[in-house]
């Protein structure tokens, strides 16, 4: 028996890409984001489902590249400076990201015997302070020394927005890569992907060449793209004043039912959801009590349920849902650390 199901619906992430279209500009190219395995759905999967729908994949690293490689014919932008490996991704047909002239250096050591021609994007930094060329000295540095080579195209120019909601952040970072994008199409001619938006930039200052489409894809707000289910593995009856748990977490104030539920935070739940959150068993809310390695503890006094029960924790039972931000809520987190966190013990199913 299957005890722990994430039940992924490829065709409600399709139409969460088809409202992102929409939102596009004449032109503009649409990136989707495959980093840390499509955000813990399972990159392989999701990818080959949205490869004919999309102009770009990204991803952060060089294992991610290799993984959605073989199932996607689109150009692939790894994000994140790459410092080793790169003659072998270069030959695999990556685009490179150049932050720094660190990594500026390794890539001309790389490809100085190599015949082929590199397509790098420059990262540049307008305020998120994480990656990317800051000052404009530097970026006409960066850029002069990559124009030297014939081996390189400078294929796109991006930076990444860090607080879209807040509008004068917004404003002041779009309009630093507006400078940024003037600058480098009058010193250079560099006629690039320029790329700003992620995915609450693409509905709420969404600009340039590329948008670049993450979590906006891969949450449930507009379609159920995930179901995160258990089961009951046991039930156990309290008497008053009994404990359960570890370190006699839950006290029971008078006789208390409570069901043993296949999931944990080995499985990537987060501990501190104890208290505050809950589980759909039977149409019915169940409040969480404790929560172990494999399992968790939860309330069924007032609810029918048996051995072997359905019980989700996200999704929907009967008329009643748990969205990913409800839980992200009670544990005090964002919805990215929610789905991201989920491990490989947790069986990906994917339906259509």
């Amino acid at each position: 028996m299957k005890i722990s199901i994430l039940e992924v619906n490829l065709s409600a992430i399709k139409n969460n890409l088809a409202n992102v279209r929409k939102l596009l500009k004449h032109n503009q190219r649409l990136c989707i984001v495959a980093k840390a395995n499509c955000y813990g759905l399972g990159a392989k999967e999701v990818c080959k489902k949205l490869n004919k729908f999309a102009d770009y994949f990204a991803v952060s690293s060089a294992k991610e590249f290799y993984e959605i490689r073989k199932v996607v014919d689109r150009p692939i932008v790894i994000l994140d400076p790459v410092y080793k490996g790169l003659k072998r991704l270069i030959k695999s047909g990556a685009e490179i990201t150049i932050s720094n002239f660190e990594s500026l250096s390794v890539l001309l050591e790389e490809i100085e015997f190599l015949n082929e021609i590199v397509k790098v994007h420059i990262a540049i930094n307008t305020g998120m302070n994480r990656f990317g060329f800051k000052t404009k000295t530097d970026i006409f540095d960066a850029i002069t020394i990559l124009k030297k080579s014939q081996k390189i195209t400078i294929i796109g120019v991006f930076s990444h927005y860090y607080d879209v909601n807040n509008e004068k952040f917004a404003n002041l970072q779009y309009g630093k890569f507006l400078k940024i994008k003037k600058f480098c199409e009058e010193k250079f001619g560099l006629n690039s992907i320029y790329h700003l938006a992620n995915s609450d930039g693409i509905t709420l200052k969404n600009g340039f060449d590329m948008v670049r489409a993450g979590m906006v894809l891969y949450t449930d707000k507009s379609y159920q793209t995930i179901t995160l289910k258990s089961k009951i593995l046991d039930i156990q009856n309290l008497s008053k004043n009994e404990t359960a748990g570890y370190s006699a977490v839950f006290v029971a104030k008078e006789q208390k039912r409570l069901a043993i539920v296949g999931i944990g935070y080995g499985d990537g739940i987060m501990r501190n959801i104890v208290k505050n959150g809950y589980v759909l068993i039977n149409g019915k809310y169940a409040k969480i009590v404790a929560i172990c390695m494999d399992t968790m503890l939860v309330d069924i006094t007032k609810i029918d349920a048996k051995i072997c029960d359905d019980v989700v924790l996200i999704g929907r039972s009967k008329n009643k849902q748990i969205f990913i931000c409800d839980m992200a809520s009670w544990c005090d987190t964002i919805d990215y650390e929610i789905i991201v966190r989920l491990s490989n013990r947790i069986e990906r199913n994917y339906v259509s």
